[in-house]
């Protein structure tokens, strides 16, 4: 009888489950329904944050933060040491509690943004309407900050 090497029989070293083939089936399943529907509840994992655009006019910043689906009572807005906060929660209720969910895309829960504001703005003059799912912010300049038009003299 021969001497065996380790490298001969390397293969009979590896331990492999006796029941492989069964524990891939849910990975298999959920590969299967990423394919055809995608992830399942993938975003609503995650946290969010409404976009928002800011624009600026001759007397104000404004800021349009994007909503839908967001009630009014559920936002809230507030300026701290020059820091404006909006914050609230978007609630998604779901038509049957006995329907299975196959794809989430919606977001839903706690969100909050920070937007540091301009020293030339009056945050004491903040205001905001809410209307079609946008938060329309109107953030007035301060009057030192106003461009005007300065008359020149001439000798």
């Amino acid at each position: 009888m021969g001497t065996k090497h380790w490298g001969e029989d390397a293969a009979s070293l590896r331990h492999e489950p006796l029941f492989r083939g069964l524990l891939e089936v849910p990975r298999t399943m959920r590969s299967l329904l990423d394919d055809a529907f995608g992830p399942v509840a993938a975003p609503a994992a995650q946290p969010w944050a409404p976009p928002v655009d800011i624009g600026e006019t001759e007397d104000a910043l404004i800021i349009l933060a994007e909503l839908p689906g967001v009630r009014q009572e559920d936002i809230e807005l507030s300026v701290v040491d020059g820091t404006l906060t909006l914050r609230g929660e978007r609630k998604l209720e779901r038509e049957g509690a006995e329907e299975v969910l196959l794809r989430r895309e919606r977001v839903a829960g706690p969100f909050v943004r920070h937007l540091l504001l301009p020293a030339a703005v009056d945050p004491a003059r903040v205001t905001a309407t809410y209307h079609g799912g946008v938060l329309r912010i109107t953030v007035p300049k301060k009057e030192a900050a106003k461009p005007r038009t300065i008359a020149i003299d001439v000798n």
